[in-house]
């Protein structure tokens, strides 16, 4: 596929392999909502928020990588997912390797939404909620 918004993409995920901040800001709408578990602010709103994000981490990884799995668009042209198979190694050393879905949507050729989905389980008081909700399960053999 060989779309305009295929090649934005691709290109806004190679700038951040390359940790090149200028660049990857010019990707995205003045309002961007930026959605990601992995930062310190989950949901960031503007660039300037974004800005403070991608500095922290910057800091934090020493490298980034995506190798593409699937990628999908809406017929406009204005909205796609991308599945990645992510690899974040990190400045002590550490290795993370784990699939990673992103929604992105645009306005005027612009990034508006950018939002990862990873595959872990959900956290805090649904996490027990759900935990001792299967162990129910498991005990009455459902």
């Amino acid at each position: 596929m060989d779309t305009h918004l295929f090649t934005l993409v691709h290109e806004h995920f190679k700038a951040v392999e390359e940790k090149d901040l200028d660049a990857i800001l010019k990707f995205y709408h003045d309002d961007i909502n930026f959605i990601d578990p992995h930062y310190p602010k989950v949901h960031m709103k503007g660039k300037k928020d974004v800005f403070k994000g991608l500095t922290w981490s910057f800091k934090m990884i020493k490298k980034f990588s995506f190798n593409p799995i699937n990628y999908f668009e809406n017929k406009e042209g204005t909205s796609a997912s991308v599945e990645y198979d992510s690899i974040i190694e990190l400045y002590n050393g550490k290795s993370f390797q784990f699939p990673q879905v992103f929604i992105i949507e645009t306005i005027n050729n612009k990034i508006s939404r950018l939002q990862a989905y990873e595959p872990y389980g959900p956290h805090g008081g649904h996490k027990i909620f759900l935990t001792i909700t299967r162990l129910i399960h498991k005990i009455m053999s459902y």
